[in-house]
């Protein structure tokens, strides 16, 4: 059997399947970052998921693919624990996000970008993945990400710039005691996603100017601080774009990149079905 990940800071989708392709089983549980996570905190994610536990012995193949991976170390500390829980597979591939969405996108060259709990864009030749702007993380980058949109939220919330009835509705659908949002911004071990988790609530009101200005501004930082920097490829190849925001916000990053003459190719949400294609069909290749 092939397990397939594919995991970003605030959830993980898992599936698995025959090596036909044949999907039984899905499942999900909370992202796994190993630069984000210790050891022990991924051991218990992937134990926990009760759905996987019943087919570890029957596992040969993983593929995990997931924000936080890509170095040496995180690769080699989520190689590890796989290995220690799953002891039957003979074969683990651990693959950086930006791969994924490769993957459930295209195999010909193109633009790769990912605006999901985080952000990330890549040139993808054919080949390999180019990287020209690294991606930073929450603290410094991140820009039209989800816990990007969450920054703005709370700045306007408590700048008092929310109008008043998406601030009715804001404060019944979140906790916004000014302690307790520090508390989950300094203390917690997943700011990040604690920020993307107020993202789905711009797209409740997308109709409303408020948040169209938001979406509009962190759309716009997200093409003025990557995508202008493949400039010379725009002009050649299209661009694929992976992840929750992109894909809700697909008409307002439509129009940003006609309007500067560049053409935006596929939005998938969720790669994982694309991949377990890809992957089986690497496997036939062989």
């Amino acid at each position: 059997m092939i397990l397939v990940a594919d995991s970003g800071s605030t959830k993980c989708d898992w599936v698995l399947a025959d090596t036909d392709g044949k999907q039984l089983l899905t499942a999900q549980s909370e992202g796994i970052n190993p630069m984000a996570l210790s050891d022990k905190a991924i051991f218990s994610i992937i134990r926990e998921n009760t759905d996987l536990q019943p087919y570890k012995s029957l596992i040969t193949q993983i593929h995990f693919y997931g924000a936080g991976c890509g170095t040496v170390s995180a690769d080699k500390k989520m190689k590890l624990i796989l290995e220690e829980i799953f002891q039957n597979t003979n074969h683990i591939s651990i693959k950086e996000d930006v791969i994924a969405a490769v993957h459930a996108t295209t195999d010909q060259p193109g633009i790769i970008c990912i605006l999901g709990t985080g952000s990330n864009c890549s040139y993808f030749d054919g080949q390999e993945c180019i990287q020209r702007i690294p991606s930073l993380g929450y603290v410094l980058s991140d820009e039209g990400s989800g816990n990007h949109i969450g920054k703005e939220l709370l700045r306007a919330y408590f700048h008092h710039k929310m109008p008043a009835r998406i601030k009715k509705d804001f404060e019944e659908q979140f906790d916004v005691d000014l302690n307790q949002v520090l508390q989950q911004l300094y203390h917690n071990q997943n700011p990040n996603k604690y920020l993307a988790s107020f993202g789905k609530f711009i797209f409740k009101h997308k109709q409303e100017p408020f948040a169209q200005e938001i979406l509009d501004n962190v759309i716009e930082s997200f093409i003025e601080t990557y995508l202008t920097h493949y400039h010379q490829e725009l002009q050649k190849y299209p661009v694929h774009f992976v992840g929750s925001i992109a894909y809700y916000a697909q008409d307002i990053i439509i129009k940003k990149l006609k309007n500067r003459g560049y053409r935006a190719s596929s939005f998938v949400r969720k790669p994982i079905d694309n991949l377990i294609k890809y992957i089986v069909l690497q496997n036939q290749n062989i």
